[in-house]
């Protein structure tokens, strides 16, 4: 193999797409839509939690409206107290939307905690905010029924914060354990986005006879390099602008430099990042070649993205069991190596041995992909009208074939 022409290759497909619409539509598209779900659900949820709403209380015990009043002092939710006979002008209030609802507490519902709460239409109601702030009063007016004290009191409602400390003195870090799962999820889109313009790039060149002239110049494993190499580095591009973005927006919101990184923990994120993506091109690049249209194309590109989602489907299990026998079996898969290990980074502390044997397989799995590319690359880019068969691959695997 000859690296000046793969590095031909590399800069022809580079160029070539960085400047297609298709990429540039969407590499802008897909972070606008992030940030226009984003901000709508920020600012719709921030709207709702600072909605005033007007509540009006029954109380029947005599005593507990003022626990009430005092815990909602600073809430947008405001409560006016009312006596039992004037229920029927409440309910007509609720239903004229002058009220947002009104409570009733009796010394039985005190009691057993089970309070209604009167609203028009009990589908559209959120009680987030007021059940958070009814349950706190209650629990104070309870325990001065008791006999307790406000230190006691203080005491007793005080809050309880785990934090996790490894016997190392290592301190816990949100981002070593969200960064590996998002990276896995990013991986999964980079395969859809970049896999999929790689392997229709295939298919295209191959029925426009392109590909004749492109062989007469280098050769099956130097032309599939090249574009690996080439795809790769688009689909880096792509994600380095999203992520530039997410984190610009997220700035606006809290103080990202708490979420940083030693090189100790990103290294391995992005080892078996990199090694996944190129191992998942090489299999994007060899189907594309074996395809002669692109329906064939399209149900072929669904089977290869299935691959790496797989360890996906079992996420929950794998994050809460990241070290159990089955997982630790994935693991040694290379098609799902990359995104089992990903996960398993975030959920635990992993032996370096562990690391680095399965990053050894996955790189077993690189080069058997791009063997196995070159060899479908070199016999199946010249057979135009038809599509390959798995038995045929099976057969292309062989040198004399």
């Amino acid at each position: 193999m000859k690296w000046p022409n793969v590095l031909k290759v590399f800069r022809w497909e580079f160029f070539k797409n960085v400047k297609s619409p298709v990429f540039l539509i969407t590499t802008l598209t897909i972070p606008l839509f992030m940030l226009l779900a984003g901000g709508i659900s920020y600012y719709a949820s921030t709207g709702i939690s600072q909605e005033e709403s007007q509540v009006a209380v029954i109380d029947e015990t005599g005593e507990f409206f003022p626990y009430l009043e005092t815990n909602l002092a600073n809430s947008p939710v405001k409560v006016s107290l009312h006596d039992s006979t004037q229920r029927e002008q409440l309910a007509e209030k609720v239903e004229a939307r002058e009220l947002n609802g009104y409570l009733i507490f009796t010394p039985e519902n005190v009691q057993s905690g089970m309070i209604d709460y009167y609203v028009s239409d009990a589908k559209e109601v959120n009680i987030g905010a007021l059940s958070n702030v009814v349950q706190t009063a209650l629990t104070f007016y309870r325990m001065e029924k008791i006999g307790m004290t406000a230190e006691q009191i203080s005491l007793a409602t005080a809050p309880v914060i785990i934090n996790p400390r490894s016997l190392s003195g290592e301190e816990f870090s949100v981002a070593a354990m969200v960064a590996p799962v998002f990276f896995a999820v990013v991986l999964i889109i980079a395969v859809m986005v970049s896999g999929q313009v790689l392997m229709y790039g295939v298919l295209k060149e191959k029925r426009n006879r392109i590909i004749e002239i492109l062989l007469s110049s280098v050769t099956a494993l130097e032309l599939l390099v090249g574009k690996i190499i080439g795809f790769g580095l688009l689909g880096l591009l792509q994600i380095g602008i999203w992520l530039a973005v997410g984190l610009a927006a997220a700035a606006r919101y809290f103080d990202i430099g708490q979420i940083g990184m030693s090189p100790a923990e990103l290294i391995p994120i992005l080892l078996f990042f990199i090694g996944g993506y190129v191992m998942y091109a090489a299999l994007f690049a060899a189907m594309g070649a074996t395809m002669k249209d692109a329906e064939g194309g399209s149900q072929t590109q669904g089977l290869v993205v299935l691959i790496p989602m797989i360890p996906m489907f079992a996420s929950g299990a794998i994050v809460m069991s990241p070290n159990a026998l089955w997982v630790k079996i994935l693991s040694y898969i290379p098609i799902f190596t990359p995104a089992t290990m990903l996960m398993r980074i975030g959920a635990t502390n992993l032996p370096w041995w562990e690391l680095a044997s399965t990053f050894v397989v996955l790189m077993l799995g690189v080069a058997f992909f791009i063997y196995l590319g070159a060899r479908i690359f070199s016999r199946g880019l010249l057979q135009f009208e038809r599509t390959i068969s798995f038995k045929e691959m099976g057969k292309m695997m062989r040198k004399n074939y």
